[in-house]
């Protein structure tokens, strides 16, 4: 009895003192505008995220015409560069690069957001000996970066003033 009463307390003090401080969960993003409209190169695994994300806040306009917000991206691509070679001249590690360019208009034309390049950069190590693990770890880094680049986008898109 006295050890659960204790570890109440304990909880209580902690959520007190994080409560304190200003700490909170971060919780969905706002976005400023009516509906937007995603113009995005076909095949665009990110441009198909943002309609995702523009969807289930019952903000993606699926028609570009009489939009408060049109959201360009163009020029995405990936790229994987040698980092480092072992001392019998093997690949030992790897950099993963991710790019893509953001722009945004209001519907009269202005510009809300300049053109801008999000990039993003992953390092992973090479094994010979565990190939399709190394596989699979390449294709969950391209992915963390490709999310990592769609909440950058939805925070940008939040201070938006349309």
């Amino acid at each position: 009895m006295v050890r659960c009463l204790s570890k109440c307390l304990l909880a209580l003090v902690v959520a007190s003192l994080l409560g304190g401080c200003g700490f909170q969960l971060r919780g969905q993003i706002q976005l400023p505008f009516a509906a937007a409209y995603v113009d995005a190169p076909d095949g665009s695994s990110l441009g198909e995220s943002l309609r995702l994300a523009l969807r289930g806040e019952k903000k993606l306009a699926l028609r570009r015409e009489a939009v408060p917000v049109l959201i360009k991206l163009s020029r995405e691509s990936r790229g994987k560069n040698i980092l480092s070679l072992s001392g019998s001249g093997k690949v030992s590690e790897y950099r993963l690069e991710y790019r893509v360019e953001l722009s945004a208009f209001a519907a009269s034309g202005a510009e809300l957001i300049a053109p801008l390049q999000i990039y993003q950069t992953r390092d992973f190590t090479n094994n010979d000996a565990q190939v399709l693990a190394k596989e699979s770890e390449e294709a969950t880094l391209n992915r963390a970066m490709e999310q990592d680049s769609l909440r950058q986008i939805l925070r940008r898109l939040s201070y938006l003033k349309p």
